[in-house]
């Protein structure tokens, strides 16, 4: 290669960086500018090339550059980095000194790289750190009125010991605000035992919850703990507790009033200390008026009622969720920390994101393990998010290459998957409506992997 040609391709390089390049021959004269430089000093080339450095800087910035380019020229330092803002954006801009292969200055390269995103990423992460008032425990963002109005009574009832019912879609962070309450009341030291009512089959739950007796049925051979005990001296979270059956309602009612459990087979009660927190994608005050849930048991457990927003309903929140999403993913998966584009946020920005929180959240993970640039495009986010499927006319087609057998096991997930979407994820409901027991319901969500973002993202 000819040095003329080299010459060429230097320029090619040098003129298609993402990066700002201006080099400083040894008496400090601009003899490269890039039109990324261009864009980002606001400058133009041919009004700079063959001036000292200094004519495109204020006078009182002159001594700084000059201790910096003496620092350079005599090897004291071999480059230097400063975060400057200009026109409401920040650029990284790095400062090197070049040598020939004798060790002579021969000039310093200037690289300006814009941070802009990556500063508001921090800033963005710094505000939701600021979130709980412990650093330690969990945190919340918190930048909505109706995000606030709701830490503001996390924070008030946190030290009670009174029973509390977390109200909210699926995906809204029930369990997020039930961890930050548990984390700053005087019950902190003591376990946070978590119970999915949903997952547990009406013949499993008495036993889960209260325990049982050695020989209280076959394959009993020890006694165990249910979770009330497990619970002692903290928190007791029942989650989904709109699905616990109607036969199981008076017992965990008595429990909760006694503040006394009797395992499965046992002969007496047992004493437990422990705080009820519950939670429900359902509007549990219905569920009474239509006699899927005890009156009792729902005035016994709405004694303080945080309702958790949607996310459509705290737009606020959105984009600084999305960048703790994107900073966590990115660490996780030992990837480069992306920003999204100024169209990715418009996109989050007016979807109605039926999946709250855990639909934002798998979003970014996808974006984060798939995307390719630094900055994420619409088309890196999950296809829901930018076009909504229609659905399917007539029945399934027929595929040579399908048995019998998958054909109807693929009709039955998705079957059972529209059901779930059509009553909200109520699993007694969806029942009900499909004629078959929750236990069989239960089985068959196990079986296909129906699992509640399978849900959402219908």
């Amino acid at each position: 290669m000819t040095s003329q040609t080299s010459l060429e391709v230097f320029k090619a390089i040098v003129s298609h960086m993402a990066e700002g390049v201006i080099f400083l021959d040894r008496d400090d004269v601009i003899r490269v500018c890039n039109p990324a430089a261009e864009r980002i000093r606001g400058v133009k080339a041919p009004r700079i090339l063959g001036r000292p450095i200094f004519d495109i800087h204020p006078p009182k910035m002159h001594h700084r550059i000059r201790e910096l380019l003496a620092s350079l020229k005599g090897g004291t330092i071999s480059a230097s980095n400063r975060i400057v803002r200009s026109r409401n954006r920040f650029f990284d801009n790095s400062y090197s000194a070049i040598f020939d292969e004798d060790g002579n200055y021969f000039g310093t390269l200037l690289l300006s790289r814009d941070i802009t995103e990556q500063k508001r990423l921090s800033e963005e992460n710094m505000s939701l750190r600021r979130g709980g008032s412990d650093p330690e425990g969990p945190t919340l963002v918190a930048q909505s009125a109706a995000m606030k109005k709701v830490l503001e009574t996390a924070e008030a009832v946190a030290a009670l010991d009174s029973t509390l019912l977390v109200a909210g879609e699926n995906g809204t962070g029930k369990e997020r605000i039930v961890e930050f309450i548990h984390h700053h009341s005087h019950r902190r030291e003591g376990p946070l035992v978590r119970v999915n009512c949903a997952a547990l089959p009406e013949n499993l739950l008495e036993s889960e919850l209260f325990g049982y007796a050695r020989g209280a049925f076959t394959g009993a051979v020890e006694d165990r703990k249910g979770k009330f005990e497990l619970a002692e001296g903290g928190t007791l979270f029942l989650d989904e507790i709109g699905e616990v059956p109607l036969a199981s309602q008076a017992k965990l009612l008595r429990a909760i009033q006694e503040k006394a459990v009797q395992p499965l087979g046992a002969r007496r009660e047992v004493r437990v200390n422990v705080r009820i927190v519950a939670a429900s994608n359902r509007d549990l005050a219905v569920e009474v008026a239509e006699g899927r849930f005890r009156e009792d048991l729902f005035y016994r457990l709405n004694v303080i009622t945080i309702e958790m927003p949607a996310l459509r309903e705290r737009r606020e929140d959105i984009l600084p969720l999305a960048g703790i999403f994107l900073e966590r993913f990115a660490r996780e998966m030992k990837r480069p920390l992306r920003s999204l584009s100024p169209q990715a946020r418009d996109l989050l920005l007016s979807h109605p994101l039926p999946g709250n929180v855990r639909q934002l959240q798998h979003a970014m993970e996808r974006a984060i393990a798939l995307g390719k640039g630094e900055v994420l495009l619409p088309d890196d986010l999950p296809p829901e998010l930018i076009d909504r499927p229609l659905p399917r006319a007539g029945g399934p087609a027929f595929s040579p290459a399908q048995s019998l057998k998958e054909a109807v096991h693929h009709f039955e997930r998705d079957y059972i998957r529209q059901a779930l979407v059509h009553n909200g994820d109520r699993r007694t409901e969806t029942a009900r409506v499909l004629e078959i027991s929750r236990k069989s319901l239960w089985e068959k969500v196990q079986r296909h992997g129906l699992n509640p973002e399978d849900v959402t993202k219908m």
